[in-house]
């Protein structure tokens, strides 16, 4: 049988590790299981003042953001955030002020989960402009490289089970060539391999299949990768791509 009061001991010694305090000059610290998508854990600083309890992520959230480049875009996604969550932003922290003290837990979690949840934002919004740019970038390529052929953008194409999306489509020289980015997420290379094996499984009249990759140094499995399309990077030199194709 389990021994309860095991199971009691690894859970309470589970819980402080999820989440910590430490005292300070300025207040004390709450350290919360909450991460930021650079890793770094969500703090907040309680502080004692007339009416109640501020409670803040100390710019923590902003500072994520920072390190993205997304500081403008945190603006107005953290405003929203605290809003939703019941707490305010004032372009630095997010923050609850006057808390009662019956009230500190409820605050805590609000503010973590609203800095936690602009953050994201920020992340998720960096990501898509990204990864517009990056399409833009290999539609223009393939513009250069095949001047006489027409370039469509963003098709649904089917294999031989499903329709899948690819970026680019083009006809040139009697065939057709499929091209779809590829950035250095694992995720990002499981989706491409499948949906190239499916279109290879169209036999000898499937299009040409070719994968392009942004980063070819933390590009996880390549060679799989590489064993259902041809792989290029997308700042290959112009005659690559018509090769590709």
């Amino acid at each position: 049988m389990i021994d309860r009061i095991s199971i009691n001991a690894i859970a309470e010694e589970v819980s402080r590790a999820l989440s910590y305090s430490r005292g300070g000059n300025e207040g004390a610290m709450v350290v919360t299981p909450l991460l930021y998508p650079g890793g770094a854990r969500v703090v907040l600083r309680f502080q004692e003042s007339e009416d109640g309890y501020f409670v803040s992520d100390l710019g923590a959230g902003r500072r994520e953001a920072d390190l993205m480049d997304g500081s403008t875009v945190f603006t107005r996604i953290a405003k929203a955030a605290a809003e939703r969550f019941g707490v305010r932003f004032d372009s630095d922290m997010v923050f609850d002020i006057e808390v009662p003290r019956e009230a500190l837990v409820s605050a805590a979690i609000a503010v973590a989960n609203a800095s936690k949840e602009a953050v994201d934002q920020t992340a998720a919004r960096i990501s898509e402009k990204r990864a517009m740019d990056q399409r833009y970038e290999l539609w223009s390529r393939l513009t250069a490289a095949f001047p006489q052929a027409h370039v469509e953008r963003e098709v649904m194409v089917r294999g031989a089970s499903s329709p899948w999306n690819f970026d680019a489509m083009i006809e040139t020289g009697g065939h057709t060539s499929l091209f779809d980015l590829v950035v250095p997420h694992a995720s990002s290379v499981h989706a491409a391999v499948s949906k190239f094996l499916d279109i290879k499984d169209l036999g000898e009249q499937s299009p040409v299949r070719v994968a392009v990759i942004t980063d070819s140094e933390n590009t996880p499995h390549l060679p799989l990768l590489g064993r259902t399309a041809k792989i290029i990077q997308l700042d290959a030199a112009i005659e690559t791509f018509k090769r590709a194709a």
